[in-house]
């Protein structure tokens, strides 16, 4: 299995958004662990490899965040890092710098942390890069689980890749709750893939949305119109564990082929995992 959607970050500030969790409301079932003791639970579950996301709330920090990575990734060869820049920095030379030198298999922007709209001219430069070096951007574009900065909603996905068609593109968290119009884009972009962070009934109905908790019905008719651009992600340590979205997804009324390409194979043909991890 391949998890695509997971994080860790420095001690202190996994211990800072650990708190802002709890603060919020939210079950934290990994509350308090720490990187290492992230990546046993992984190897546990079964992970073959697993994707380390990081963000950057706020101008400065990305560089730091980006070489504490790279350093962690030469010593756990299963991990694929996911590099991160915030629109304040020189966002050019921080995405050359994590695609280029570090060798990171592509980048995320969360735009709701970073109270950034997706078509903000201050990230051009980070697609520009991305489709220069052809890797991948995982991308929080959707309004789950509350729109608190006015920065997230499938318009401005659909205004940024008007402008730039060919950037390849992760959706994280199957793009709720505007899940419905994600996918009728993607239907016309190629290069647009989703991933299944967080989606388990217990989290979304704890903030329930316009939407509701889909039927399985619905996610099926949703993921038949998508062959093969669905990713299994967990979202740990924040959100739910990788048995509670895998039970999600082997629970839906699918072929055995569709879950197992939603839990391995879909990643490793959008994300070229070719190699098995170095030892």
């Amino acid at each position: 299995m391949i998890d695509v959607h997971t994080h860790a970050f420095p001690e202190r500030l996994m211990n800072a958004i650990y708190a802002w969790f709890r603060r919020d409301g939210w079950k934290i079932p990994y509350d308090g662990k720490q990187t290492e003791e992230l990546f046993t639970e992984h190897r546990k579950q079964g992970m073959e490899r697993f994707f380390v996301l990081l963000y950057a709330h706020k101008p400065g920090m990305a560089r730091s965040l980006n070489d504490w990575l790279a350093d962690l990734a030469t010593v756990h060869p299963e991990v694929v890092p996911i590099g991160c820049v915030h629109q304040d920095d020189d966002v050019s030379a921080e995405t050359e710098y994590c695609l280029g030198e570090l060798g990171f298999a592509g980048m995320k922007l969360h735009c709701a942390v970073q109270r950034v709209s997706m078509d903000d001219p201050r990230l051009d430069p980070l697609y520009e890069k991305l489709i220069a070096f052809n890797k991948p951007l995982i991308v929080h574009a959707g309004t789950a689980p509350r729109d608190y900065t006015g920065t997230v909603g499938v318009r401005f996905f659909a205004r940024t890749m008007d402008r730039f068609p060919e950037l390849r593109v992760q959706v994280a968290h199957f793009g709720l709750y505007e899940t419905e119009s994600f996918v009728r884009l993607a239907e016309q972009l190629p290069n647009v893939v989703f991933d299944t962070a967080a989606i388990t009934p217990e989290t979304l109905n704890h903030w329930p949305g316009p939407m509701g908790w889909p039927p399985a019905e619905q996610w099926v008719e949703w993921i038949e119109r998508l062959p093969g651009r669905v990713l299994f992600g967990s979202d740990i340590p924040f959100l739910n564990g990788h048995a509670d979205v895998k039970a999600w997804v082997e629970g839906l009324p699918l072929s055995q082929q569709v879950k197992q390409e939603i839990l391995d194979t879909n990643a490793r043909r959008f994300w070229n995992l070719t190699d098995p991890p170095r030892s």
